[in-house]
């Protein structure tokens, strides 16, 4: 087990790279910070709006809405026919990240537990289920970038948003910025692709395996060399036993052979 344990170590390294990543991703996912526009109206306080990919929040002393007492928040539906179409892509890529996530999490550890605790009974489905749980986290890696791409795309373009009226919003801000989710994206994005390439690399470590016919010719070996160096004494020890089991005297020892 020990050395196919140790075979396994960069999967091992993957999994840990895997799960920080999968948490990342379902993070970024929930926060409201993936565009930061900066605006001037009475309704929004501070100045500043987050455009997520479920809803707009902003804070105001005007304007809240519940559960919240200090913030207006309103949500973003992928019917809506103002919602940008990288938003609307996002929301489903990123709920398909947060499942593909947990499937290779859950093929990870069952390829783990094989390799650690299956001995040589399972090699084979400790690949597949390493091999399937890297290609769950690969799909999650391009699941999670591809709405940070392109989210960044619409910053850097500084692209605009039609909201309605209700939202107290101007279709374009004054000027807008990167949020806090788009780098966790990235970077869980980043972790995810590791890990995906370390769990498929992983290949099956040829364990040699000794039989017993292996210890009995190296014992016979070791038998025979110490017959053939005492063969004299071999010869004379098993002569005496022959002839007492036959109730023979040994000759060594019969008087009128020695006269």
């Amino acid at each position: 087990m020990g050395h196919r344990a140790n075979s396994a170590a960069l999967q091992l390294v993957g999994f840990v790279l895997g799960a920080v990543g999968w948490i990342g991703s379902a993070i970024a996912t929930g926060l409201v910070q993936w565009r930061v526009w900066h605006v001037s109206l009475v309704e929004v306080t501070s100045g500043i709006a987050w455009v997520g990919i479920w809803r707009v929040c902003f804070y105001s002393q005007a304007l809240t809405t519940p559960p919240f007492r200090r913030m207006s928040c309103q949500r973003l539906g992928a019917l809506d026919q103002f919602v940008p179409p990288e938003i609307v892509i996002a929301q489903g890529l990123l709920l398909v990240a947060v499942l593909s996530g947990a499937l290779g999490k859950a093929a990870t550890i069952y390829g783990l537990r094989n390799v650690y605790f299956g001995g040589e009974r399972r090699p084979r489905q400790a690949w597949l289920a390493l091999v399937v749980g890297g290609g769950f986290h690969l799909l999650t890696c391009v699941c999670v970038v591809i709405p940070a791409v392109w989210n960044l795309s619409s910053v850097v373009s500084n692209q605009a948003i039609a909201f309605p009226p209700h939202f107290h919003l101007p279709s374009s801000p004054q000027s807008q910025e990167l949020g806090a989710a788009v780098y966790i994206a990235i970077f869980s994005a980043a972790l995810l692709f590791l890990a995906g390439v370390f769990l498929v690399s992983y290949s099956p470590a040829a364990v040699k395996i000794h039989p017993s016919a292996d210890f009995s010719d190296r014992s016979s070996l070791v038998f025979g060399g110490s017959i053939r160096m005492g063969s004299r004494s071999f010869a004379q020890s098993v002569s005496k036993c022959s002839l007492s089991s036959y109730g023979v005297d040994n000759p060594a020892f019969n008087p009128e052979d020695n006269l």
